[in-house]
């Protein structure tokens, strides 16, 4: 039943996120604006909330001594997160905004930060 539960919530996950990298006009269904309070919300949700709960899992493994499991995790979500990134800012031409200029190479600097100590140790 866990696996079942487990390969349940990997094709949640899998979905909404493609929904939203292939067709991130899909927010417009949502009608948030990220300064009303729904709008608000969501981010308070998914900034917030997901990164906690993304850093109480890796707490977790690591009390577990799974510590090259959880860098490896942190490895695949900021990988993911920097192509997207490197992807999104080409198709939706979002080079010139600042925020681009400034989260591209940080986000770059901590991928290879983090894939060395996995490779290295």
């Amino acid at each position: 039943m866990t696996e079942i539960a487990a390969i349940g919530a990997i094709g949640y996950f899998a979905v909404f996120g493609a929904g939203f990298v292939f067709r991130p006009d899909l927010v417009e269904r949502f009608a948030l604006s990220w300064s009303d309070p729904a709008g608000k919300t969501e981010v308070r949700c998914y900034y917030g909330a997901v990164s906690w709960a993304l850093a109480g899992f890796l707490g977790y493994l690591l009390t577990q001594d799974l510590a090259d499991e959880a860098l490896v995790g942190v490895l695949i979500l900021a990988s993911s997160v920097l192509t997207m990134r490197v992807i999104g800012t080409v198709v939706d031409g979002g080079m010139s905004h600042p925020y681009s200029r400034s989260a591209l190479p940080v986000e770059a600097l901590f991928v290879l930060a983090v894939a060395a100590v996995v490779v290295f140790g």
